[in-house]
């Protein structure tokens, strides 16, 4: 795929962004959602929308969604299995990477409006077409006859099942198909049951900086800014940092900061995580901290969850904030580091694996971490700028968000 469906870091330049925007224009992103009323309700917004939210990047984040919504429309139909089958297109389409891109077809389908149709043709973007022949517990079977051009057998095999499902329940289901039209072309980005909730980049957004604003509020000289943005359409991840930085000894300066992430195809969840900012020359790193006390403090929403519950759960959330003080103990543990360079080789162990998931950027790791450093304590900052590095180059997120555990696991166990 290319930058039409892959979740990118977002550039963050602190001096061109003006730090703050009022909750009046956030809450633009959310006109029209439908759980704007109950957004509104629950964070008391007419009370508050000529306040400003000062968050550095907040701005910048804030215009690359404003952008997305303006380019992509988002609505969702619903369907029976036995009422769909599958063709190729015959045109190659940006973002897919086959040359005739597989598409699904709706026989007949209900709109959001309750008005049955017929007729609609999208293609198969991300997991969607596993996803639905997950429901006849045959996704291998078929992926290998699509990939061999065998479409007609595929058919042929869903033909079988549209016959039976007359005869048993078991065999047809009703699903929620979860659409994007981007370019007057439409693409079927998730399949979800009938209770799936909207908890996308817009909404997980929009509440993360009202729940930032109010803490801030309530706790004066300790800010958060977002220090690290990756997204697309569908799945968002940002992490918001402490300015209250503190000393850690051989890690060098670090603060506490939050992961908030959602994915919304179908399988993700709402989440907020805590980790660990080391502030080495120049972005810095993340660290994904083990202790237990920790795991507790963080919060994961799935998407069945109800609308109610879920602002439930983030209006009430006081205990993500500021742990630098639990870092520090983490980083005790391992403070007596005296082998960086036995850390380098397992790092790079694990990158070179034949089963490595970095084999597409395997080189370009291979070119951070080949050279080697002295046993000495004093080098242990050589292998954090190396991961640093790691952390800046411009690659898929998904790699990234594993590289990042590949290393934390190997620095933190020691």
């Amino acid at each position: 795929m290319n930058e039409r469906f892959i979740q990118r870091r977002l550039e963050l330049n602190v001096k061109e962004s003006l730090g703050f925007i009022s909750i009046k224009q956030l809450c633009n992103l959310i006109e029209g959602h439908p759980y704007e009323k109950n957004i509104f309700n629950v964070f008391k917004l007419d009370s508050i929308l000529d306040e400003s939210i000062t968050i550095k990047n907040i701005d910048t984040v804030f215009y690359k969604i404003q952008s997305i919504k303006k380019n992509y429309h988002y609505f969702k139909i619903q369907a029976e299995t036995n009422q769909i089958s599958f063709k190729y297109g015959n045109y190659q389409v940006e973002g897919i990477p086959e040359s005739n891109p597989l598409m699904f077809r709706f026989d007949e389908y209900i709109d959001q409006n309750g008005e049955i149709l017929s007729g609609l043709e999208a293609f198969a973007l991300y997991e969607s077409k596993s996803t639905y022949f997950d429901s006849f517990s045959m996704t291998k079977y078929a992926n290998m006859l699509f990939d061999n051009d065998l479409v007609d057998l595929a058919n042929y095999n869903l033909a079988y099942f549209k016959k039976e499902s007359k005869k048993k329940e078991g065999f047809n289901k009703h699903r929620s198909y979860r659409l994007v039209e981007h370019n007057d072309e439409i693409f079927v980005r998730g399949i979800t049951s009938g209770n799936y909730n909207e908890y996308g980049v817009d909404f997980t957004f929009v509440t993360s900086m009202l729940l930032f604003h109010n803490y801030m509020k309530q706790n004066p000289g300790n800010n958060y800014a977002i220090s690290f943005a990756a997204l697309n359409e569908s799945k968002m991840e940002l992490i918001l940092s402490s300015n209250e930085i503190k000393d850690a000894g051989d890690f060098g300066k670090i603060s506490s900061a939050i992961s908030v992430s959602t994915n919304d195809l179908g399988k993700g969840a709402l989440s907020f995580i805590n980790i660990i900012k080391l502030h080495t020359k120049g972005t810095g790193i993340y660290l994904y901290p083990e202790n237990g006390e920790l795991a507790k403090k963080n919060v994961s929403i799935n998407h069945t969850t109800g609308v109610n519950k879920t602002l439930e759960i983030l209006s009430c959330i006081e205990d993500v904030y500021n742990y630098s003080n639990l870092f520090l103990n983490e980083l005790s543990i391992v403070k007596n580091i005296k082998n960086p360079d036995d850390l380098r080789i397992r790092i790079l162990n694990k990158i070179e694996h034949p089963n490595s998931s970095f084999k597409d950027i395997k080189n370009d790791l291979k070119n951070i971490f080949s050279k080697s450093i002295n046993n000495e304590i004093t080098d242990f900052a050589k292998l954090l700028e190396m991961c640093n590095k790691a952390e800046e180059l411009d690659i898929n997120y998904d790699l990234k968000d594993k590289l990042r555990v590949v290393i934390s696991k190997v620095i933190l166990n020691n």
